[in-house]
């Protein structure tokens, strides 16, 4: 059950395909603490996210809502580290140093996919998370994000992005 605010609603400019709520073709996933150092995430996968089988959900989507969920949480974690929330001050931004999934059970596209991710490591910098994804209670696929924090400076010109 979800408890505050989806981490992705409170990130300001964010236009990202997979969990940016300024994309409106996105895949607007919503991120939220479930424990300490723990995330969920359930994402609704549409008929057009589906592999060459239309009843399996496509790998790049799947590698997609698991980066996306994992950047979302070690932003919230950046964010509370700092002692303040999420949005408030000098935006906290981190990108995808290393991203790994493997590929356990196929992802059925007709129900909801679970995430959830838990933060392994973290330093002043960079951050290691596991993310198992759920389809149908039965783990299907396992990811490993390790994320390096960005000066901001890196989002300057996204505003030219548009939707």
């Amino acid at each position: 059950m979800k408890q505050g605010k989806y981490f992705q609603d409170q990130v300001p400019n964010n236009h990202c395909f997979g969990c940016g709520p300024d994309n409106r073709l996105g895949l607007q996933i919503k991120s939220y603490w479930i424990e300490e150092d723990k995330s969920a995430c359930t994402f609704v996968p549409s008929s057009h996210h589906s592999a060459g089988p239309t009843q399996w959900l496509n790998g790049g989507i799947i590698s997609t809502i698991i980066d996306c969920h994992c950047i979302c949480t070690e932003i919230a974690k950046g964010y509370q580290q700092l002692n303040r929330d999420i949005g408030n001050g000098e935006p906290v931004w981190y990108a995808t140093g290393k991203l790994e999934v493997s590929f356990f059970k196929p992802v059925r596209i007709d129900q909801a996919v679970e995430l959830v991710a838990v933060i392994e490591r973290v330093s002043e910098n960079k951050m290691t998370l596991s993310c198992d994804v759920y389809s149908e209670h039965e783990l299907c696929c396992q990811g490993k994000v390790i994320a390096v924090r960005v000066s901001n400076h890196w989002f300057e010109g996204s505003s030219k992005i548009s939707s």
